[in-house]
């Protein structure tokens, strides 16, 4: 991804000692990673992890210094200078730890739930010659992309985790030192440090000293500060629906999957029944859908991931139901749906009733929620849709399960893994698969995919991903264009839509 910022670093001067202000969508209320999901995103900011990934998705170094790789075990060789925020130097044994420590649900809720479909392993440590050694229960694939690019505790982190929730205790290139409830969260830069991703540094031209993170829900309110000048960065899915940035805003434009669907299949769910999922798809344009979904400026979505993750393919062309509304309502008739009196379908006498939980902060997800509740009445369900916040809608769809149809923004992460926990597993609280599929196919393919090495198995993990299209368990709507909005700042982005900390850059304005 490029980085971004008024020209190239050769066009510009940089700023030394200043604050980067960024927005963040969803308030952090515990910053320990293995405790909270939201905190687990931005991690990288306060913890490093053995290895890192570029934004080509090529593997470099980072508590690690040398690795290597099969798909049932890793061995990596720590750098011999790594320290603790509190200056307390990083062991073999403290990484082992907290890579062990993850898999506990009681101890690591937020990563154990992260790690629930990953094979089952043990982290070993030999401080003498500083390797951590993992081993698999079973093959796997991204051992070294995923187990390898975990965030790292430092061991009184470890020991009093309820301490470090409004605080760090990480190796990263910032310290959290300021929190306060609902935002702004205030991290400062580790001086000395120089083990970032590929050997990066914070003593380089235009670092900043600081990072500020303000909590802002709504990337129209959060286009008004940066164009006020009171915030430098914010991100959005939807850039349609913010106020035109002007010529001293610039911008890094993402590659990215919006209006992810997935059907509920909880027992006593009308999207339950495959047949009823198949019909509701075919019932729909991609082309009208991908158009509403990004103002006539997208198109069909080809993957279920994001396309630059890593594996990322044409999985949903070829798989997804086509578009035909006459087999749409043969398939309802053949699931036991028919017309009622009011043209609504009914069953045993209940009515055929979806109900679409969207963001209501997304224009573009509001009028494709819409469009689709519309087709889906022509077809006779009794379609409504229901517009929430960013946290109701997690609280919607993982715990109260009332809901047939989630449109959400997409599936984050840079592997076909990241996607696991969310269409297989355990439901919450226990895993993340809030939509209980249970695809079978899905589960042999990810399993033969596993078997194979790094970039050999990608295309066993396209086949995987297909076989959700397939089924009807999931869809993509559209590709478009999400966007970082910067001012008098450059980055560099990640494949999961997140900046990469160490290249952060303040320009002089």
């Amino acid at each position: 991804m490029a980085g971004c910022g008024a020209g190239e670093p050769g066009d510009v001067r940089l700023a030394d000692g200043g604050t980067f202000r960024q927005v963040l969508g969803l308030e952090i209320p515990n910053f320990h990673p293995y405790r909270d999901q939201v905190a687990a995103v931005y991690s990288t900011l306060l913890y490093d992890s053995l290895v890192n990934v570029t934004p080509e998705n090529k593997v470099v170094s980072g508590l690690a210094g040398k690795w290597s790789a099969t798909t049932t075990s890793a061995e990596f060789t720590l750098r011999d200078d790594v320290t603790c925020s509190d200056g307390t130097p990083l062991r073999a044994a403290d990484v082992a730890n907290a890579l062990n420590h993850q898999r506990d649900p009681a101890l690591a809720p937020a990563a154990a739930a992260a790690l629930a479909t990953v094979p089952s392993f043990t982290a070993d440590a030999d401080d003498v010659t500083r390797t951590v050694k993992i081993r698999m229960a079973a093959p796997y694939s991204f051992i070294v992309r995923l187990l390898g690019t975990r965030p790292i505790v430092c061991p009184k982190g470890i020991a009093a985790p309820a301490d470090f929730e409004k605080v760090s205790a990480g190796t990263g290139p910032y310290v959290l030192t300021g929190y306060t409830s609902g935002g702004p969260y205030r991290l400062e830069v580790r001086k000395g440090y120089h083990w970032g991703p590929d050997g990066a540094r914070t003593d380089e031209p235009g670092v900043p000293a600081a990072i500020v993170l303000s909590v802002v829900p709504t990337p129209a309110t959060a286009a008004n500060q940066l164009i006020a000048g009171d915030v430098d960065a914010f991100y959005t899915p939807d850039p349609d629906s913010v106020r035109a940035p002007g010529p001293e805003v610039t911008k890094v434009e993402v590659p990215a999957v919006t209006g992810m669907a997935s059907f509920n299949q909880r027992p006593g769910r009308v999207t339950g029944d495959p047949l009823v999922r198949r019909a509701l798809l075919a019932a729909v344009d991609p082309g009208q859908a991908a158009a509403v979904a990004t103002g006539g400026k997208g198109r069909p979505a080809r993957g279920v991931m994001a396309p630059a993750a890593f594996c990322s393919g044409d999985t949903v062309s070829a798989n997804r139901p086509a578009h035909d509304t006459a087999e749409a309502a043969r398939l309802l008739d053949q699931a036991g749906w028919v017309p009622g009196a009011d043209g609504v379908r009914v069953r045993d006498g209940k009515r055929l009733r979806l109900k679409i939980v969207t963001f209501a902060t997304s224009a573009q997800l509001r009028a494709t929620a819409e469009f689709l509740a519309g087709e889906w009445k022509k077809l006779g369900a009794d379609a409504v849709v229901e517009e929430v916040t960013v946290m109701a809608f997690i609280t919607v769809t993982q715990q109260s399960g009332d809901w047939e149809l989630a449109l959400g923004a997409g599936v984050t992460g840079s592997l076909p893994s990241d996607a696991v926990p969310f269409f297989s597993g355990p439901i919450p609280p226990r895993g993340r698969n809030a939509g209980a599929i249970d695809n079978a196919e899905y589960l042999r393919l990810i399993g033969q995919a596993s078997a194979l090495p790094d970039e050999a198995s990608c295309p066993v993990w396209q086949q995987a991903e297909a076989a959700l299209v397939k089924r009807a368990d999931v869809v993509a709507v559209a590709e478009t264009t999400a966007i970082w909005f910067a001012r008098k700042t450059r980055f560099q982005v990640a494949a999961d839509t997140t900046i990469v900390p160490t290249s952060i850059r303040l320009i002089r304005g």
